[in-house]
């Protein structure tokens, strides 16, 4: 499949990222036992069990677009690329969520768009393995 890389908006995705981790550092500052307890849920939540480190970004990456949380987006399709997770797999996952959430998760197609340009593919559009 050849995907045509398209502009990106005036904010790359490593952009939107640093703004949400700045955003989380904030509140880490006012709240650091809090915030603390909350990485490390999130932290051994994502650690491999049953489901390996791969199928855990996939079903993240779903749930962030039924949730059409742009900020969570970016940061799994940058996790799932850490992960090899491919780009067909993201695909499939982005139709899932679409069967779930309806049209506006696929309006949300346009973050998956960024983050791929960002994380997935080169300047031709062709997926950077």
């Amino acid at each position: 499949m050849t995907t045509t890389k398209h502009t990106k908006g005036s904010d790359s995705e490593r952009k939107v990222l640093e703004h949400a981790h700045r955003g989380i550092q904030m509140l880490t500052e006012f709240r650091p036992k809090l915030m603390g307890k909350i990485q490390a849920f999130m932290a051994e939540a994502m650690l491999p069990g049953v489901l390996d480190k791969k199928e855990k970004e996939r079903i993240a990456l779903g749930m962030a677009l039924t949730q059409q949380c742009h900020y969570c987006i970016g940061l799994h399709i940058r996790a799932c690329k850490h992960a090899g997770v491919s780009l067909e797999e993201i695909m499939e996952v982005c139709s899932i969520g679409i069967m779930m959430g309806g049209g506006p998760v696929l309006t949300h197609m346009a973050e998956v768009e960024r983050a791929l340009n960002e994380f997935y593919l080169d300047d031709e559009g062709e997926e950077v393995k």
